[in-house]
Parts: structure tokens; sequence; C-alpha cells
């Protein structure tokens, strides 16, 4: 008897500990708090470890600070979860020679509302950024986390060129072969592309009837009008010496023609570009 009550005493004991072990640290752990100022700033170390734990700003608290690394060539924004009463409320991301100031709501109707601050692209080995999320006029305590995030982003897709090109033959035997007529495509509305997304690298795929051999794909954008012969070329395929330091847009107007030395007349239809891109998440906030 005297067992069993003790065992119907224990169990809730029990429980009550093993509930408050997993939740109470836990919770006290992820509190930010006292942060008010550059040299009380909460160290986030290198931006790519660091953590979005929960901030208290209490009230009578202006402001938060927060710190963190960064290493060069990469590019970052930081993010303030944003609640709908906290009116006014601001991010600065900021060091020595640049800051950036967010008081964009971003999602607003969404249940992950968000404000943000891009650094500037850094050109020494590593350096140090500083945050300061500036409270508004709210007046209670506030509750927010704080976080780093990638802006830059890769993606690819498959386009379409409208029609056929044709090619009249390379009846007079001119060493240089005979260029095809022109066909293109016009990325400029195309929803799918990234905002500024720019070409990483592009080829083309065909079908040529009849499939001849010394076939050379060419490709220009709109952009800059210059005509890009493949450096790799087949009556199929094509790719081409394009890629981010050329600096070309996705979306805008593609044309393309192939060059034959053949004498016999071809066409080439269902043309594809495949194009691989890199874009900043933040030109579509």
């Amino acid at each position: 008897m005297t067992k069993n009550i003790f065992k119907s005493f224990l169990l809730p004991v029990l429980l009550f500990v093993l509930f408050f072990s997993f939740i109470a640290p836990n919770s006290a752990e992820a509190a930010i708090t006292g942060n008010n100022s550059p040299g009380t700033a909460s160290s986030m170390g290198y931006w790519k470890y660091s953590r979005s734990d929960t901030t208290i700003l209490p009230e009578g608290e202006n402001e938060a600070y927060y710190q963190f690394t960064i290493n060069k060539g990469e590019r970052v924004y930081v993010r303030s979860s944003y609640n709908k009463q906290y009116t006014g409320m601001e991010i600065d991301v900021y060091n020595s020679r640049s800051s950036d100031t967010g008081v964009k709501v971003i999602n607003p109707d969404s249940v992950t509302p968000f404000i943000f601050a891009n650094t500037d692209d850094v050109t020494s080995t590593s350096e140090t950024y500083f945050v300061k999320v500036t409270r508004g006029t709210y007046t209670g305590n506030m509750y927010f986390t704080v976080s780093i995030q990638d802006r830059i982003k890769s993606g690819n897709g498959t386009f379409n060129f409208t029609g056929a090109a044709t090619n009249l033959g390379n009846t007079s035997l001119n060493f240089s072969g005979v260029d095809s007529s022109v066909i293109t495509m016009d990325l400029t509305s195309n929803s799918s592309i990234p905002i500024n997304a720019i070409v990483k690298s592009i080829s083309t795929t065909s079908t040529q009837s009849p499939n001849q051999g010394n076939v050379t794909h060419k490709l220009m954008a709109d952009e800059n009008k210059i005509w890009n012969e493949s450096v790799f070329s087949s009556a199929t395929s094509g790719s081409y010496r394009i890629s981010l330091e050329n600096q070309l847009k996705v979306a805008q107007k593609w044309s393309f023609k192939y060059n034959a030395k053949a004498t016999a007349r071809s066409t080439m239809s269902n043309v594809k570009a495949d194009i691989r891109y890199e874009y900043d998440v933040t030109d579509g906030f």
C-alpha cells in the first residue's frame, strides 16, 4: 500500500521536473536583452553560424544592438521580425564606411512580417558590421528575432525561341559559311524570372533539318547587341563564353541564328535557351 502511494506521488513530480528541464532553461537561454548600446551589442559571430534568438527590448529602452562578421565577396541582409503594433520600428546595418536603414514592412499581412537592411559589398578579407533595431512609437516590452540571410541566390530556366531559322545553304562555298535568318525570344515580361537576375551561363539546343555538320550557333542579347559564337557547337547544341562578368540580364530580348558550311538548305526549329542565373532576393522585396 505504501509503495503504491509513493508511486502515485512520484509520477506527477517527475513529469513536472521533466517539463521544466526541457522548457524553462531553453527559454531563458534563447532570450537576448540588455544589448542597448554598441558597447553591449549581442555578438552573433560569423553570420553563417548566427542564431536568431528572441530579443526582449524592455519598456523604456529604445534600441537593441548586435554585431557580426562577414567575409569578402559575401552579400547578406539582416531582418527583424515585426508586429503590427510596432509602428515606426526600424533596422540599421552599418560599419565604419557604409550604412543602410530599413523601415519598409515586408509581407505585412502574413504571419511572418519583417523589416530588413542590406550590407554593402565587402572588399577586405573580413569585416565587422553592427545592427541597430529601434523601437518606434510602441511603449511596452517588445519581442522580436534578428537573423542574417544570404542575399544572393541561384536559379535556372529553359526558354523557347519563336519560329524557325532558315539557312539557304553555302552555295558559294564561302570558307566562313553562311548565316541563317534570325529568330527571337522576349523574356522582358517573363514572371518566372526573378527581378534583376543576371546570366551565369547559357547554352542553346535545337533541331536541324536535315542534320548537318560544321554548324555554329550564335546568340545576341539586345542589351549589348553583340553576336556571341558558341564555343562548342553541333546541329543540336551550343554553349557560349557568357558569365556573370558580362552582367547580362536574363529578362530581355534575345536573338538567335546559326552558321552553316553545307551547301544544302536547312532549317533549325525547337530552339531553346538553357539559362543559369544569379539574383539578389532583396530586389524582390
